[in-house]
């Protein structure tokens, strides 16, 4: 199977930023989704909030993985 990528563009204060990443594979999205999922209820469930739970648990399970280290 092809790998995907995902294409994201983004401006701040006339700075144009873009970053090319691969898509997880249908495993690791299941894992995220779980995570967050675990993650929004130790928040409460509050609403409104999804992104928040969504990118932690990328970037927990990206670092277990050692797909990708967090921004210092």
């Amino acid at each position: 199977m092809d790998k995907q990528w995902k294409t994201t563009t983004a401006k701040e204060g006339g700075i144009t930023a873009t970053v090319v990443e691969e898509l997880p594979d249908t495993e690791t999205q299941r894992e995220i989704a779980a995570l967050a999922h675990r993650l929004w209820q130790a928040r409460g469930c509050p609403d409104g909030t999804p992104e928040e739970d969504w990118f932690r648990a990328e970037q927990e399970i990206a670092s277990s993985k050692g797909i990708w280290k967090k921004a210092s």
